[in-house]
């Protein structure tokens, strides 16, 4: 089973993104997702930062997917997506537009967890156009997840840990906090490196805003299904960045996938590491809530 580090969905300073790629190449990972999927506005990168990012993580022995946008509306995403499918590596996909420009009959294309891969005749078109490589969306069961993967010959992989991105939208949401529409961008974003909390009336934490997208206010994990991931036909998992111990949870994931690690010990180390954890959706409850392992 591959450990993959999804790409960076907040926006962190040019000299912090470097750095965490610095780190990334030297962590135990298979793959980097690396690129842009919330917003161009916030990327601070230009294609020499890619490429030198590409570059530092294939010296590290890392293969790296380049990630697109969920949502492209305009030129300038256009021109940026683009610009990301002028390189050679892998695409993931995260907008159906993508699929047009980069032809998976002549280079090797993924879905993302944006594209909609809910159900098995999507997965089974995806396959049919050439993509070899699903990251189902984050809402789906285990059960879900089995039926695809057993019923294809996709490569699956599976959001295993993060604040889970709901939702997107073409209005900034971290800009409209400000009194500021998204064309007015003063980069807030910048402000919260792992999103900005919305709570409710009770103060309860509800979601986490990160400029045209919300994400769950409490971090999915699923440190405590790996074995059964594996046995379901699950490829890969993947980490998502988050501004501190990112290596931490690396390092627990690895353990878990080799066996050094029992379930027990993986979430008491992420639990160490503060914060809500959920796990709700891949159990098919609600996803905002924590269920407790059957069996355990």
């Amino acid at each position: 089973m591959e450990l993959t580090l999804g790409p960076v969905l907040f926006e962190w300073k040019r000299e912090e993104i470097l750095r965490f790629y610095e780190e990334a190449a030297d962590m135990d990972l298979d793959m980097v997702y690396v690129g842009e999927v919330v917003c161009t506005k916030k990327l601070g990168l230009n294609s020499s930062d890619l490429e030198r990012i590409i570059t530092t993580l294939e010296k590290g022995g890392k293969k790296v997917a380049l990630s697109s946008l969920a949502i492209v509306s305009n030129e300038e995403e256009l021109d940026f997506t683009r610009r990301l499918l002028s390189f050679p590596n892998p695409i993931e996909a995260n907008d159906v537009s993508v699929f047009n420009m980069a032809d998976p009959a002549k280079r090797e294309v993924f879905a993302g967890p944006h594209i909609t891969s809910y159900n098995l005749p999507t997965v089974e078109f995806l396959e049919s156009i050439g993509v070899k490589r699903v990251t189902f969306p984050v809402e789906l069961s285990k059960e879900s997840i089995a039926v695809n993967l057993q019923a294809t010959g996709i490569s699956g992989e599976v959001f295993a840990h993060g604040k889970v991105p709901l939702a997107f939208s073409w209005r900034c949401y971290t800009s409209r906090a400000y009194g500021l529409t998204k064309t007015e961008c003063r980069h807030h974003c910048a402000k919260y490196p792992d999103g900005m909390e919305l709570r409710t009336a009770d103060n309860a934490r509800l979601f986490t805003v990160n400029g045209t997208s919300v994400l769950s206010a409490a971090s999915y994990t699923l440190v405590e299904f790996v074995e059964e991931m594996k046995d379901i036909g699950v490829k890969a998992l993947r980490v998502s960045p988050q501004h501190k111990d990112t290596s931490k949870v690396v390092d627990v994931f690895r353990k878990r996938i080799t066996g050094a690690m029992e379930a027990g010990e993986g979430l008491s180390e992420l639990k160490a590491l503060g914060g809500e954890l959920c796990n709700g959706w891949y159990l098919g409850g609600a996803g905002k809530d924590y269920l407790a392992r059957i069996g355990a």
